[in-house]
């Protein structure tokens, strides 16, 4: 009994260092190939999803779907080596427009508006709020392709209003490894922990969020057949100076960052639907939200006074610095949004418009 045990364990052992040193090898092999980028990316450079009818299922929302990303990891639809003026695009869900075709996003839009000798490099990323532009605006427009960027459009402040709401602490003292890791979708490894390096454990990584994308609902959408609210919705508003103060003073970080880029920046204001006497649908959305994010409910109405109150304080940094600022005022209602803030087609047809409109000025 002994000696089968000995050679059970003497087995397991040469089993386990076989193993050990295939993934070894198996690691050589795919860091020798190459297959994931050691810089900078908002997104992964070269790759493209094409589907005959668009994977969202949101209503008003159909047809073929296309998302891709350039070389540089922008979802774009022209040549930016062909421009003559590029401009560069940085925001969080609304400006990324995932949801949206390829070259239906505002974006995309305004890309053709403004005709062949420009570019419009789309590098937002949903969720991302100052905190991460900051380190974009350095680290894309540090790109030898980008150098010669004239202008860079921010559509800013409802992931930065969120992100106070959601977790104060964490939107304004967010670890620098964090920041790196929402902001872009590849880093240098240089900034990664040993065991982050490797492409075994980036690969895992990417593996198990493909799986928790397709298997877990993704957004409060996905809710609202089967939701219901049992919690009352705040109706005062949250002491919001600490939040304010962190997002003028990322603003004013960006501002220095294209002053010292010569580079031309425009910040968009926020649109949403959020307001006093929301629709029974609109209100269980908010609830959905809430309850997706596990943070506080509040009433559409103390949202769209939050709201207001970053996009004023947006405004104010912009005149003091004498920086141009459209205040993109839209209707709201379901002319302009799928749900409380993200564009549909024509909302998207409407911001491209507005964005160029000004940019003529």
């Amino acid at each position: 009994m002994k000696y089968l045990k000995i050679t059970f364990l003497k087995k397991l052992a040469f089993s386990g260092l076989v193993f050990i040193l295939l993934l070894v090898l198996a690691e050589v092999v795919l860091s020798s190939l190459k297959i994931l980028p050691d810089a900078y990316y908002t997104n992964t450079p070269n790759t493209s999803q094409k589907y005959s009818e668009n994977p969202s299922k949101i209503e008003g929302i159909s047809g073929f779907y296309e998302i891709g990303y350039d070389a540089l990891g922008s979802r774009s639809v022209s040549d930016y080596a062909k421009a003559t003026h590029k401009i560069v695009a940085f925001g969080g869900s609304t400006t990324i427009c995932s949801v949206l075709t390829q070259e239906k996003t505002w974006p995309a839009l305004l890309d053709k508006k403004l005709g062949n000798s420009y570019w419009v490099g789309n590098f937002a990323r949903s969720g991302n709020s100052s905190n991460h532009h900051l380190l974009q605006f350095q680290h894309i427009l540090d790109k030898p392709e980008l150098r010669d960027t004239k202008t860079v459009l921010m559509l800013v402040g409802v992931n930065d209003c969120r992100g106070y709401l959601i977790a104060p602490d964490k939107y304004m003292h967010m670890p620098d490894l964090e920041v790196n890791q929402t902001a872009f979708k590849h880093i240098p490894n240089s900034e990664l922990p040993f065991i982050r390096r490797l492409t075994l454990f980036k690969l895992a990584k990417l593996t198990r969020q493909k799986i928790q994308f397709y298997s877990q609902p993704r957004r409060p959408l996905d809710y609202l057949e089967k939701f219901e609210n049992k919690i009352e919705p705040i109706t005062t508003l949250p002491e919001l100076t600490d939040g304010l103060n962190h997002y003028e003073h990322n603003l004013k970080k960006i501002i220095k960052e294209a002053q010292k880029r010569n580079i031309s920046l425009i910040f968009i204001t926020q649109p949403t639907i959020w307001q006093k006497n929301l629709s029974e649908k609109y209100k269980t959305l908010l609830a959905a939200r809430a309850h997706y994010n596990k943070t506080p409910l509040y009433t559409g109405e103390a949202l769209n006074k939050i709201m207001t109150i970053f996009n004023k304080r947006l405004m104010t940094v912009c005149d003091t610095y004498n920086i141009p600022v459209l205040d993109l005022q839209l209707p709201k209602d379901q002319t302009i949004f799928y749900d409380d803030m993200h564009f549909n087609e024509s909302g998207a047809e409407i911001v491209a418009e507005k964005v160029y409109q000004f940019l003529k000025k």
